[in-house]
């Protein structure tokens, strides 16, 4: 069996679509006379008061928007907070007693005597 426009069957909506067509395609006189009021408000109302400009966001506000928000401003604060706490506080439990006494007691003059260079 074919389908094309012409046969298929409503469904059962054919009331409903009779009940649109039925009704006035127009807006209702109150709608109308709302409008109207609201136009002529506007028509009477200072410009200025309603399009004031809006103010301009400072140095902070415009730099945490183009950063992303407080989630990316919390995630930049937290990975700020850990280098400095880490380049601060030695790893020592990382590194043996003997690599963490050469990172603490080294002096430039050693550093070239280690490189295998002579004075």
């Amino acid at each position: 069996m074919s389908m094309s426009d012409k046969d298929q069957a409503d469904g059962g909506l054919g009331v409903f679509f009779e009940a649109a067509r039925a009704q006035g395609l127009g807006p209702s006189p109150d709608l109308l006379s709302r409008v109207l009021a609201d136009a002529e408000a506007m028509q009477h109302a200072d410009p200025t008061a309603i399009f004031a400009p809006a103010p301009c966001p400072g140095i902070a506000a415009r730099l945490y928007r183009l950063l992303g928000g407080w989630p990316a401003v919390a995630g930049l604060a937290t990975a700020a907070l850990t280098g400095i706490w880490i380049g601060t506080a030695l790893p020592e439990g990382l590194l043996g007693t003997a690599e963490a006494t050469y990172l603490v007691d080294i002096t430039p003059e050693m550093a070239f005597d280690l490189a295998g260079g002579e004075f």
